[in-house]
């Protein structure tokens, strides 16, 4: 039964990605950064979310999968904290996921036939949230472990 659920998602995942990367994109105020050529070079911004929500969606829609996630993670939950987000908005693009796919999931008629197997799915996504927000803070602490550190320098003492 939750097997069926995947199926369909797999069949919507370019969908559901494309409004969930716009989504991620729409939180930076450069709107260079969601452009449609994206490369390492020319725009790593854009290719760090678009390569890291693209391994996220496919560990989400693997039923299977209980492998590493945390690669994926690190990137863009790096790429959060060296930009100073607060928390709630650096890690808001995770569970902004759930109601993307909740409303790719509705009928014609707004109906979601799928409410008992979404929780298989929101389990995941809350699993993957924790995990960034353990990410984003270890993050977080060592550019501030850096930034004290300076100090400490510019100011003639030394870090120990």
């Amino acid at each position: 039964m939750e097997s069926a659920i995947y199926e369909t998602l797999y069949e919507k995942k370019e969908k559901i990605l494309s409004q969930w990367q716009s989504a991620i994109f729409s939180s930076y105020a450069n709107e260079t950064i969601g452009q449609k050529k994206v490369s390492r070079f020319s725009n790593p911004i854009g290719y760090v979310i678009e390569k890291s929500s693209r391994e996220i969606m496919e560990w989400l829609l693997n039923a299977e999968n209980h492998g590493e996630l945390a690669a994926s993670l690190e990137d863009i939950c790096r790429l959060k904290a060296i930009q100073e987000f607060k928390p709630s908005e650096a890690l808001s693009f995770i569970f902004a996921l759930k109601q993307i796919i909740r409303e790719e999931l509705k009928d014609e008629d707004g109906n979601n036939y799928w409410e008992i197997e979404m929780g298989y799915i929101d389990k995941k996504i809350d699993e993957i949230g924790l995990h960034a927000f353990d990410i984003y803070s270890e993050y977080r602490a060592k550019i501030y472990e850096i930034r004290m550190d300076e100090i400490k320098r510019m100011y003639g003492r030394d870090a120990g």
